[in-house]
């Protein structure tokens, strides 16, 4: 968010989210035990490993080394290893998609440009990213705008830390709690300069046939003098090839809307329909285009994104 609210390529900056890398999807194993009902009656001793063995066969969920979050005390996994879900039992991938959230955690690097045609001067942006799971329940990003250009004058933008926390993860959702914090590493002349935290919850589920619906709810708490703001925001889309068919693996296209009301400001109002793709080596190519369907003339006519991402 800028001090001066008309600032088309931050509001669009603000408006695109973290994106994610696939990991192929595994068969889920189980076991079930028929009990005899000639057995003799006698003692029976449970052990703590035969209950948590007996939890795992009848929990279907269980893929490989991955287990649902939920099933041990809350805490447990605060430093555990992280281990990448698997998709969704209709197929549904967790990746990242433009002008959206992410309830999930990744592991990867991301380089995207965009350029905003707007009643002004047009503008422009490079935006690296890197997200980094620190354990099973706790997540990282940081963005880190490094080119801003708007009527030929550039410049550095502000630079945001992300911090998740894990709430609940299954094998078709996944719920995470955090902060966004937007550091004044930019320069006041681009509306840069501002403080601001963003409380936020987002939201991934696998809703079948490949489809998976994505969102976030949050508030922006910037300094002084910029206004606050409530965001909500909602994605559906279908990933309709397999991983493995690249340059066309995990193809997804999927349509995303931002409803973002400022305090003392206009409404912000947009959709983005865009598509995603696996081109091979877990390097995935997204495209899509913003645009606002109110007070354009404040904000910007339509904002076009490429971007890279790269999954290790």
């Amino acid at each position: 968010m800028s001090r001066i609210l008309p600032r088309p390529g931050l509001l669009l900056a603000a408006s695109l989210a973290p994106f994610l890398v696939a990991t192929p999807a595994l068969a889920a194993e189980g076991e079930s035990a028929e009990s005899s009902a000639e057995a003799p009656a006698s003692p029976v001793v449970v052990t703590a490993a035969a209950a948590a063995a007996s939890a795992a066969a009848a929990d279907d969920s269980a893929v490989g080394d991955w287990t649902p979050l939920g099933s041990e005390p809350f805490g447990k996994e605060l430093f555990s290893k992280w281990i990448p879900v698997p998709n969704g039992d209709s197929g549904a991938p967790r990746q990242g998609w433009l002008g959206t959230a992410d309830g999930f955690f990744t592991r990867e690097v991301h380089l995207a440009y965009t350029y905003v045609d707007a009643d002004g001067p047009d503008a422009e942006q490079g935006l690296a990213r890197f997200h980094l799971p620190l354990s099973r329940r706790l997540w990282a990003g940081l963005e880190v705008p490094f080119y801003q250009d708007r009527g030929g004058d550039s410049d550095f933008g502000d630079i945001t830390l992300n911090t998740q926390l894990m709430l609940v993860e299954t094998r078709n959702v996944s719920l995470n709690a955090g902060v966004g914090w937007r550091l004044p590493t930019g320069s006041d002349s681009f509306g840069n300069g501002v403080f601001a935290a963003q409380p936020q919850l987002n939201l991934f589920t696998d809703v079948g046939g490949g489809f998976s619906f994505r969102g976030r709810v949050a508030y922006d708490f910037p300094d002084s003098d910029a206004p606050e703001s409530f965001i909500l925001n909602g994605a559906i889309g279908q990933t309709v090839t397999p991983h493995d068919n690249t340059p066309f693996g995990d193809l997804t296209w999927y349509v995303a809307s931002t409803w973002r009301e400022f305090d003392n400001g206009p409404t912000f109002v947009s959709v983005t329909p865009g598509v995603r793709t696996h081109l091979g080596g877990n390097l995935f190519l997204l495209a899509g285009i913003e645009v606002p369907l109110t007070n354009t003339n404040q904000f910007f006519k339509e904002g076009f994104t490429v971007q890279l991402v790269k999954g290790f």
